[in-house]
């Protein structure tokens, strides 16, 4: 289930539902929801609704307008304002997920991955690849030479080794067929329900090992759709009925989309937590919603021709909320809208849910009154009143006001939440979300809740900075987890991180060839789709060269690099001549040198162009490649003259650099220059 982590920042304030917002009870002695509390053995209920943050899409709520009729499409629409589904995102589109943040080795320890199912392969820039058969063995040890990093063995099921050497650069494992799987055998993972021995530790994909300052980092680089594979079924139990999975699925695709948007130059774009959504791999795969995810193969849901930030959680109470009203910094998201999420009869549609409303049971104010000391954040002493009145139109708290003896506090109720379900006394349960409040009751209560004897809290580690983690959709019986490898008692002294990311550009596993795909053996990529029909019309490898990538998420759109360029997919421009896209690669590479020197306005003819828009001229052999390869749709504008490099004349434009080169043929004499190469290398992706 998702929540924030530095999104809190962009996500705000705005305006309010213009819905009724339900009744609260009355304090003691002071106006609504102000409550006074002079008798430290009074016994209180918290009494709330919903699990959860509130914003977008209630998955509770999705069940029950399933179970109404309504579609995935719809289920979207109503949790999203003014959004629209679309297939916007090629379904070959990887994502990397984080698996493993930090794994260190004491001398005596290992950290392994088995490759079952198929075979599999392991490479390292500048070292011979490994050939694994199905059920050989990664094994990383400690290296008192290189304390940071380590050395690696693969061996085969019998223990011969078959390849070693030392993490000196990120290793990538790489399946070779469909059926591999590999398991991560230091990965802290929940047992699988019903198979003895198995974990949720299988993943499909890659894996990008690397030698970090905090120890070795694991990434799973993988297709977007086998990842929600993974995800799906673990944010929403797959017996649901396939309308509200898909809506899921929906959600869940545009959420990781959006989750990559600037985020091409960090090591991840999501990790398999909550802190993003959860994601459990090839052992929780359920058919149910593999079908969902293949027949909504590339679809996002969009506003304004861009993927939403798709917010989720587990249950409602009848009300979903403006993202600023949870969230109180920045702008409101225009999709981001809370709704009233009730049937025509007034019955909520997440009614089904057992956390559709709750209650904590019962406490004393002595008991809460620790329960706040226990931290300086919410430390006010002798507890007097409790000040519960600033709401947003669904209940939800907007802030707390705690007067003590030590003074008056206002608190976000999210972090009186963290604070409470840190240190609440045994026998009372959490609170589940921030739409809550106080009652009033006879001691009798606390027989009920506590056996009659007050419990003593004890003091928990401070709120976290974030949104409190979310829970999964459904309460389950806790399974057994499977304890990582025991970290070493000190901080292991640190190897300088290669900078180098090569398993970007290293190749990758041929797709079968055929209409939507051509696999280069040169470089080991494939292209494809949108991308395999533009390559093809506008000139292939003669203008374009071979693919150094497969296709990534970058900035938010689907990109393959090239030797000469990279290809971007426009999800705004979809079906249209202009979806695909060269990317400025032009500009970006001249930023340091700009501006160029620029030309005097001339009339133009057949052999020479002058364009007022960049203030540059195009001549001769330059100026017929333009026109015929497919000038400013292609390339863009001239933001240069010509110019000498390297014995050459050259070119720039916003798209590509032209080059003269006189001792070729006729055909080439005039090429596109090594852009995608040149940025690459920039980037340390390419030696």
């Amino acid at each position: 289930m998702i929540i924030t982590r530095t999104l809190l920042a962009l996500l705000t304030l705005a305006a309010a539902l213009v819905t009724t917002p339900p009744a609260h009870a009355t304090g003691s002695g002071a106006g609504a929801g102000v409550y006074q509390l002079p008798d430290p053995n009074q016994a209180l209920v918290f009494e709330g609704k919903g699990w959860g943050h509130g914003v977008g899409l209630c998955q509770w709520g999705a069940r029950g307008r399933a179970l109404a009729g309504q579609t995935g499409e719809q289920i979207v629409a109503a949790y999203y304002t003014g959004t629209t589904v679309q297939k916007a995102v090629a379904p070959e589109t990887t994502i990397r997920v984080l698996i493993h943040p930090e794994l260190k080795l004491n001398p005596d320890e290992s950290g392994r991955i088995t490759g079952q199912g198929g075979a599999w392969l392991v490479e390292m820039a500048g070292a011979p690849s490994i050939q694994a058969p199905a059920g050989a063995a990664l094994e990383i040890t400690p290296d008192g030479a290189a304390p940071g990093g380590g050395r690696f063995t693969v061996k085969d099921k019998a223990g011969t080794a078959l390849g070693a050497g030392t993490l000196r650069a990120p290793l990538v494992l790489r399946p070779q067929e469909d059926g591999t799987r590999l398991v991560v055998g230091y990965k802290p993972a929940a047992q699988v329900s019903g198979r003895a021995g198995a974990f949720y530790d299988a993943f499909r994909g890659e894996l990008i090992v690397s030698a970090r300052e905090e120890g070795l980092e694991t990434v799973n680089r993988l297709s977007l759709e086998d990842y929600l594979r993974g995800v799906v079924p673990s944010e929403m139990p797959a017996s649901w009925p396939g309308e509200a999975l898909k809506a899921q699925t929906l959600a869940a695709r545009s959420y990781a989309v959006w989750q990559a948007l600037g985020r091409s130059s960090q090591r991840f774009d999501v990790d398999d937590t909550d802190a993003f959504q959860v994601y459990r791999e090839g052992n929780a795969e359920h058919p149910a919603v593999n079908q969902v995810v293949d027949a909504t193969a590339g679809q996002v849901i969009t506003h304004s021709g861009r993927v939403v930030q798709a917010y989720f959680f587990s249950t409602c109470g009848g009300w979903t909320e403006n993202n600023e009203s949870v969230w109180q910094s920045g702008q409101p998201l225009p999709y981001l809208r809370g709704i009233r999420d009730a049937d025509p009869t007034g019955k909520p549609y997440d009614a089904d849910s057992t956390l559709s409303s709750w209650s904590t049971g019962a406490l004393t104010v002595a008991q809460l009154e620790q329960a706040l000391n226990g931290h300086e954040a919410t430390e006010i002493g002798r507890l007097i009143s409790l000040d519960m009145t600033k709401r947003a139109p669904s209940g939800r708290l907007l802030s707390i006001t705690v007067t003590g003896t030590a003074g008056t506090k206002t608190l976000r109720p999210d972090a009186l939440m963290v604070r409470f379900n840190r240190a609440k006394p045994t026998g009372v349960s959490q609170l589940f979300s921030t739409n809550f409040d106080l009652k009033l009751v006879p001691a009798t209560s606390l027989l009920q809740s506590q056996g009659g004897a007050p419990a003593t809290p004890t003091a928990g580690p401070p709120p976290p900075t974030r949104t409190p983690s979310e829970q999964p959709v459904v309460i389950a019986t806790p399974t057994p987890v499977r304890s990582a490898l025991p970290l070493s008692p000190t901080a292991v002294p640190a190897t300088p991180t290669p900078a180098f990311r090569l398993e970007m550009t290293q190749s990758t596993t041929a797709r079968p060839d055929g209409p939507t795909n051509q696999f280069f053996s040169e470089t080991g990529h494939n292209v494809g789709g949108a991308f395999l029909n533009f390559y093809r019309a506008r000139g292939g490898l003669d203008i374009f060269g071979y693919p150094r990538t497969e296709e990534i998420l970058e900035n938010g759109r689907t990109v393959q690099y090239f030797q000469r360029g990279a290809f971007e997919y426009h999800t705004d421009r979809a079906g249209t001549p202009y979806e695909v896209q060269l990317a400025l690669l032009g500009d970006t590479l001249t930023t340091p040198r700009r501006p160029f020197p620029t030309t005097a306005a001339f009339g133009s003819s057949a052999d020479h162009v002058y364009f007022p828009e960049t203030q540059h001229g195009l001549h001769f052999g330059f100026l017929t490649y333009w026109r015929e390869r497919g000038a400013l749709d292609v390339f863009g504008y001239p933001i240069s003259e010509e110019l000498t490099e390297n014995g050459f004349t050259v070119q720039y434009f916003q798209r590509a650099r032209f080059e003269y080169h006189p001792e070729l043929p006729e055909p080439y004499k005039v090429s596109l220059g090594l852009l995608g190469d040149q940025l690459l290398q920039q980037r340390l992706w390419l030696r």
